[in-house]
């Protein structure tokens, strides 16, 4: 959900107002995710977008057909496209306060040449948001209302703040129209735009974005009483499960150990089965695993899924490090018992364990297509995903918890 408005209409306090009542993900917040992310995630984001032929050919057409003149507005517009790509692999429900068309509504502010081809900026808008599922919020409010709150409020980064009264209106007048002008490009792009009355108090605003959005209205849910941890082989699921079962107060379960408890001892799969559906129908746990034969009997009853979805590397040095304690681990037994050492023992062994550990590691890895288009289904409605990329951002939301 995007907020477009006139400078004075309240983006940013209807959005940090509606943020403390509804489930969403705020420009802070992505702000945050892309500082935590690393330095080789950040340039694939920026790689895929400009490798994007149909959204680089549209914004190469606006930029030459809107007589984009000075480098402020051609910067901003090499910006606009370079984000696209970030914000198409967030999950959940996204509010922006600055978010495409401001974007391209400052761009045309920076140009003093710039002029609003209908056909150049539909197309532009219509790539911008291209596998987006979005809604355009409108705030509209009149431009001597727009003025008097600039004039009022604290000085910013806003071009707008340092002008004169007179001037201030003036301008915010002429803003207007080109307001009108993108919202009706938004519209032919096949956007669903929605109007809304921003001259009241922000809350009262903020009510009526609540009512429009009545689903959102979950921020003063209790806190979560089953949650599910997933992940590929290594990405620290149980240790992450163990310290979100402290914090809570939650009982912690293992799926590797009930396994290892139903089926090491003869016992068949069915068992192994019976005990997870048992573990499921209690009213408060953290499991950790992602057993694809026994996910949906967790998903069905857990209230969230914390996804460790990290870059291959950070994964494969983490088993490479857990192998490694295991035998040094396994070496130190034998020694004290007499037994012959796992370095001792035949290479095929150790070569067999090799490719187990590898094996294993592939299907997790594959299997997080599987988990994107699982979580984002209708699959599981009462699910909520919280989908942690690196460590910096694990360590992060722990810390809020």
């Amino acid at each position: 959900m995007e907020l477009f408005a006139l400078p004075g209409a309240g983006k940013s306090t209807v959005s940090e107002a509606f943020a403390k009542q509804a489930l969403v993900t705020t420009r802070k917040d992505l702000t945050a995710e892309w500082a935590n992310s690393s330095a080789l995630q950040r340039l694939a984001h920026v790689g895929r977008a400009f490798g994007n032929y149909r959204l680089l050919t549209a914004a190469v057409r606006f930029g030459v057909g809107a007589r984009l003149n000075t480098r402020e507005s051609q910067f901003r517009l090499m910006r606009l496209v370079a984000k696209t790509e970030w914000l198409r692999s967030r999950s959940g429900v996204v509010l922006l306060d600055q978010g495409f068309l401001q974007d391209v509504w400052s761009i045309f502010l920076s140009s003093k040449t710039a002029c609003a081809d209908p056909a150049l900026l539909c197309s532009l808008i219509r790539s911008l948001y291209e596998r987006i599922d979005a809604t355009i919020v409108v705030l509209e409010v009149d431009s001597e209302t727009a003025s008097a709150r600039v004039s009022a409020r604290t000085p910013g980064a806003s071009r707008f703040d340092s002008l004169p009264e007179g001037q201030l209106r003036s301008s915010i007048e002429a803003a207007s129209g080109l307001q009108r002008q993108i919202v009706e490009s938004a519209r032919l792009a096949g956007l669903p735009v929605l109007i809304v009355d921003a001259s009241p108090p922000a809350q009262v605003v903020t009510d009526r974005l609540l009512a429009l959005f009545p689903a959102m209205q979950m921020r003063q849910a209790p806190r979560p009483r089953r949650i599910s941890v997933v992940g590929a082989t290594g990405s620290g699921k149980t240790i992450l499960a163990r310290q979100i079962a402290e914090r809570l107060n939650l009982p912690h379960r293992e799926l590797d150990e009930v396994r290892r408890h139903a089926v090491g001892r003869g016992s068949s799969e069915q068992t192994f089965h019976s005990r997870v559906a048992d573990l499921a129908l209690g009213d408060e746990w953290i499991i950790d695993g992602h057993y694809r034969e026994v996910r949906h009997l967790i998903w069905r009853r857990a209230e969230v899924v914390v996804w460790l979805n990290y870059p291959l590397h950070v994964v494969a040095l983490r088993l490479m490090n857990r192998f490694r304690g295991k035998r040094s681990a396994s070496t130190s037994r034998a020694d004290r018992l007499g037994e012959v050492p796992a370095a001792a023992r035949p290479v095929a062994d150790e070569g067999a364990s090799w490719r187990r550990r590898l094996g294993r590691l592939v299907r997790t890895l594959r299997e997080r297509s599987v988990y994107g288009r699982l979580l984002r289904s209708m699959d599981y409605p009462n699910l909520r995903t919280v989908e942690l990329r690196s460590i910096k951002a694990t360590r992060q939301w722990l810390r809020d918890l």
